[in-house]
């Protein structure tokens, strides 16, 4: 069996028989654990037993479907502009305990952008584990032809040993299969296994497609903020970075610089740039206008850059810090040194005067779309089945989906 190639089946049901030795092996300790956990989750659905039932019990009709799109809309961030991608995809997880094995079952995805010129796609899936410490390499489903939503159920399994599980994430990137040049990307999920409870058994669920995500970067960012009341002014210290990637690959240098900003204002300063070295110091200080009552709700963008003359500037990776984080006192000074990241994927927090003003904007949207019955097709709905509705709002940089199932929002 090749490196990429999917696993059987009796694979996938091996992993339970192996837990559940397992958990006959540790039974103390998982069965208090577990029940701790099944007594709290059943405490909270008896507070909140009519709330629940509403919720998911009732089928919705069509001005309730609007409400609900509406109501998943969040006025407290800015989701990231995940340019002309679009689309979902749906993965299984398991985690084999005896072996040490992930199991990922790539099942399906949906909504994917059209790459070819019939107005379809050939699309395949790669997933790959990060950082990927056994080598084991990437492994990739079949492709299926011409279509936008196409079904995989394929089967792969990757070393790792639990205690990395909180430390590695799982990253399926979707391709468009070329006959005739080089494959075009169609999306990407990053997965951080941190988050998922693989304890409980098998954990299957939805993941938007986002733009790639850059693993490659290095690095640390040293700054420095002070906010100066009497002023109503923040001051942006940029002292250093070390040890970034090589934007210029002959010289195994980079000719840097950082653009810093805020969230909430439209302005940004720019640091020189310190050509020739992985390590620049720049100690350049910048103001922002700021009044003490704004910080909690702010926070402060850096993007280090590598110059380039021949083609766009490298991004070296970005580093957010919320304000309402440090403790800036009038004239403490905080001083952070923090890891570099590809962060174009990652939702920002708005002020909260924005909080308020979109969140009434998403409300008047709703009362126009139920009172004028707009669109058509969702007052024409058919309940059976299952169907996916959407809703989005490019200026708010905001969106919803709601799935529903005989009528019943999931």
């Amino acid at each position: 069996m090749g490196a990429g190639a999917s696993v059987s089946r009796q694979q996938w049901e091996n992993a339970d028989n192996s837990n559940q030795q397992q958990s006959n092996d540790d039974s103390l300790v998982t069965d208090m654990a577990g029940m701790a956990k099944l007594m709290e989750a059943k405490n909270k659905f008896m507070k909140n037993k009519k709330k629940n039932t509403a919720c998911f019990q009732k089928e919705l009709a069509s001005t309730d479907l609007i409400k609900e799109m509406f109501k998943r809309m969040d006025p407290a961030v800015t989701q990231a502009d995940s340019g002309d991608i679009k689309g979902d995809i749906e993965l299984s997880l398991k985690y084999n305990q005896k072996e040490e094995l992930l199991l990922v079952k790539v099942i399906r995805a949906r909504d994917l952008v059209a790459r070819d010129l019939n107005g379809k796609s050939d699309p395949y899936v790669v997933l790959d584990i990060v950082p990927d410490r056994f080598e084991e390499g990437s492994k990739k489903t079949r492709f299926k032809q011409k279509t936008l939503n196409p079904v995989f159920n394929e089967i792969f399994q990757f070393k790792l040993p639990h205690a990395h599980l909180s430390t590695t994430k799982l990253k399926a990137t979707i391709w468009d299969h070329d006959f005739f040049g080089e494959d075009d990307f169609n999306g990407e999920a990053v997965i951080d296994l941190s988050r998922v409870y693989l304890s409980a058994g098998t954990h299957t669920d939805w993941y938007m497609l986002q733009l790639q995500t850059d693993f490659s970067i290095t690095g640390t960012l040293d700054v420095t903020l002070e906010h100066q009341d009497s002023e109503n002014m923040l001051l942006v210290t940029i002292n250093s970075a070390a040890n970034l990637k090589a934007s210029n690959t002959l010289s195994n240098t980079s000719d840097a610089y950082v653009r810093c900003s805020v969230s909430g204002l439209k302005y940004s300063e720019e640091t020189a740039v310190v050509s020739g070295t992985l390590h620049p110091v720049f100690e350049e200080t910048f103001e922002f206008d700021m009044a003490k009552e704004e910080i909690p709700s702010r926070a402060v963008l850096f993007h280090v850059f590598g110059k380039s003359h021949i083609s766009d500037h490298m991004s070296l990776g970005q580093v957010h810090i919320e304000l309402d984080s440090l403790d800036l006192e009038d004239g403490e000074i905080s001083r952070k040194v923090l890891p570099l990241a590809d962060l174009k994927n990652v939702s920002l927090k708005r002020a909260e005067w924005a909080q308020n003003a979109v969140a009434q904007e998403f409300r008047e949207a709703m009362y126009a779309h139920a009172m004028y019955k707009y669109p058509t097709f969702v007052y024409g709905m058919h309940k059976k089945g299952r169907k996916l509705y959407s809703v989005s709002s490019r200026n708010a940089a905001s969106s919803a989906k709601v799935l529903l199932v005989n009528g019943i929002p999931m």
